[in-house]
């Protein structure tokens, strides 16, 4: 008879385990892991919570947050006159934060809900686009 191969992939690690039978495999398994668990700890890691495929809110004031990041371009005076989303994004980019237009686009809503930005459209080209500025 082959042998079989089955791999368990778990949030902390990877299991992967050969055997003649599938009784074989699960013995193994179950004998495997809780060595495993005695070796490195039954609970999960602190700084990797699990996720539910829920949309994370903005959450001002979270340290580290890119609301966080835009409310200090504000209090730069960046905002002073209207910015796009791709001038924001820019901005952010030279202070090496990263991040995808599409993922600013909720922050930036957020802050507009919250009345510390407003925005306007503009006609750049034959585009129409928001512009953002900070509010008086």
């Amino acid at each position: 008879m082959p042998i079989k191969q089955v791999t368990s992939k778990g949030s902390r690690f990877d299991i992967t385990i050969s055997g003649d039978s599938a009784s074989e495999i699960v013995k193994d398994y179950v004998e495997l892991s809780k060595e495993l668990e005695q070796a490195i700890g039954a609970r999960q890691p602190q700084n990797h919570p699990r996720t539910t495929g829920t949309r994370k809110s903005v959450r001002p004031g979270t340290p580290g947050s890119l609301s966080d990041d835009v409310s200090e371009l504000v209090s730069e005076g960046f905002f002073d006159t209207p910015k796009t989303l791709g001038q924001v994004k820019d901005a952010l980019a030279a202070k090496g934060i990263i991040k995808p237009v599409t993922t600013l686009s909720g922050v930036m809503q957020e802050l507009v809900k919250r009345k510390v930005l407003s925005r306007e459209r503009q006609t750049i080209g034959k585009k129409q686009v928001w512009a953002y500025r900070k509010l008086s």
